[in-house]
């Protein structure tokens, strides 16, 4: 494991992000938070400078969010943030979708232990025009102050493993507890918001098959990329494709790149030559996804970290939901 993807595991095919460590048969948040090595706690510790005079001083509204196995200071905070502990939100994720309904497939933790998730595959299926998407439902927790707990669901198309939604950007499917106490108190309301009824997935389905019926020309990819990219020059609205065209419009070549790798996706991406989908609006989206989940190239230290974090939860995530936007009102 590399030093921001501290521990993780699986349990079915190597995810696409190639990280973790493989086991079999985590059928319970206890096993799963056991197998991922997320089986540690943190504490709210008071902080200390030393003032002018040498002597320790205590700082006033402020807490250090510390790891218990190692010490390590996690975030500093204000002193009314509760930490919502790894075990209670596997337990409280746990106790939410009961009855075997939900099986673990992946669970780790990203950026040094700042954020924790744990991901689980629900029964059953939906189809867009032959194109299957299996039903996933993701939990995740900070412990830097910059994620409350979050419960939400996110489709993923079969063939080709795309996270078509991975924000929970419907806040009406998504639940989500702040670090000021009383999450476990709040079941039967996550209950209540995630369902397991078939709304959300309903939903989706039929967006989904929606665009599938909706053609995309390629003269209409320019404002799809520009509505994505958000590109700080305007992409001429002539069909523009190639690379030294976009650049020519006078947009960096990195971001030329990556938009010229999108409009290729549109042709030649993974499952959207079938002729049910293919120059369809859902192709377009899956280019969009398809890039953001394999096709952007990550550099630095720890590209398969930045990977993950950006498809669920940074630049990439919200990127899917301004191409999605756009689709849908246009």
């Amino acid at each position: 494991m590399t030093a921001n993807v501290e521990t993780m595991f699986y349990n079915t095919m190597v995810p696409w992000h190639g990280l973790g460590t493989k086991l079999d048969n985590v059928a319970t948040a206890e096993e799963a938070i056991t197998a991922a090595q997320l089986d540690w706690e943190v504490k709210s510790m008071p902080l200390y400078v030393h003032n002018a005079k040498g002597r320790m001083h205590q700082v006033e509204g402020l807490r250090a969010i510390q790891r218990r196995t190692d010490g390590k200071v996690l975030s500093v905070l204000g002193e009314d943030y509760i930490p919502v502990q790894n075990s209670d939100a596997f337990t409280f994720f746990d106790a939410v979708v009961g009855n075997h309904e939900a099986h673990y497939e992946t669970a780790g933790s990203l950026n040094g232990g700042k954020r924790i998730w744990i991901l689980a595959k629900v029964d059953g299926s939906i189809s867009v025009k032959g194109d299957e998407i299996h039903k996933y439902l993701l939990l995740c927790n900070g412990h830097d102050g910059q994620m409350a707990v979050k419960m939400f669901f996110t489709p993923v198309r079969v063939v080709c493993q795309n996270t078509l939604e991975a924000t929970g950007a419907n806040k009406a499917n998504m639940f989500y507890s702040r670090h000021t106490g009383g999450m476990m108190s709040r079941m039967d309301e996550a209950r209540e918001v995630l369902g397991f009824s078939t709304d959300y997935f309903d939903q989706f389905s039929a967006m989904s098959n929606h665009l599938a019926e909706q053609p995309f020309l390629t003269a209409d990819m320019p404002k799809l990329l520009t509505a994505a990219f958000q590109p700080a020059k305007q992409l001429p609205t002539d069909g523009v494709l190639e690379l030294k065209a976009i650049t020519d419009a006078g947009i960096g070549s990195r971001v030329a790149h990556d938009m010229a790798t999108v409009a290729q996706l549109f042709e030649t991406g993974k499952g959207l030559q079938e002729a049910s989908i293919r120059h369809t609006k859902y192709a377009a989206y899956n280019a969009v996804v398809e890039y953001v989940d394999y096709g952007r190239k990550y550099g630095g230290a720890d590209p398969a970290n930045l990977r993950l974090n950006n498809v669920w939860f940074g630049r990439g995530a919200r990127m899917k939901q301004r191409a999605l936007a756009h689709l849908l009102k246009n």
